[in-house]
């Protein structure tokens, strides 16, 4: 398994995903797992996502529909559907797992995509927002949890976006 947390660091909340991994490395056994902090997207992430059974990524997600903190999850087979989920970074996952998919790649069967509702993405500094700040230990609990647990079917992919929870982001 490889989990993947996506994003800059330097960049106030568009380093939430490698602050989640960073987390979970904490409390998952490394030998079990693969983790990957990764400023990357686009075709450069299909490097990072081949060969391995099960993939998890994190990443910051702009929806304006919710309020900053709050957490998602997309749960999706990558042979079975075309998955569209757009991205700051170049071309989108489905696009790269379809092009993984027609040269022959072994993709994950399983990969799960979490995110956080973010508030700031420009601005430099070294932490998150306050309520992103808070959801991080959340989601990292929520994976792990995920990780740990039993196994998944196909009909557990539900092929849509799932808000997980919103608790990080109630004052």
């Amino acid at each position: 398994m490889t989990v993947i947390g996506l994003g800059n660091e330097f960049l106030t909340d568009d380093g939430v995903g490698i602050r989640v991994v960073r987390m979970l490395r904490e409390s998952v056994r490394p030998d079990s797992v693969v983790f990957e902090e990764l400023a990357v997207g686009g075709l450069q992430l299909l490097d990072y996502i081949v060969n391995f059974e099960r993939c998890i990524i994190v990443d910051a997600i702009v929806t304006g529909q919710h309020a900053a903190g709050t957490l998602y999850k997309f749960d999706m087979s990558p042979g079975e559907h075309r998955m569209s989920l757009r991205s700051s970074h170049q071309i989108d996952l489905g696009q790269v797992l379809e092009l993984g998919r027609l040269m022959g790649a072994s993709l994950p069967s399983k990969l799960t995509v979490y995110g956080v509702e973010v508030a700031d993405t420009t601005t430099f500094s070294e932490t998150c927002t306050d309520l992103v700040e808070r959801a991080i230990p959340l989601l990292a609990e929520k994976i792990r949890r995920d990780m740990v647990g039993s196994s998944y079917t196909a009909g557990d992919m539900s092929e849509r976006w799932l808000e997980i929870d919103q608790e990080a982001s109630i004052s």
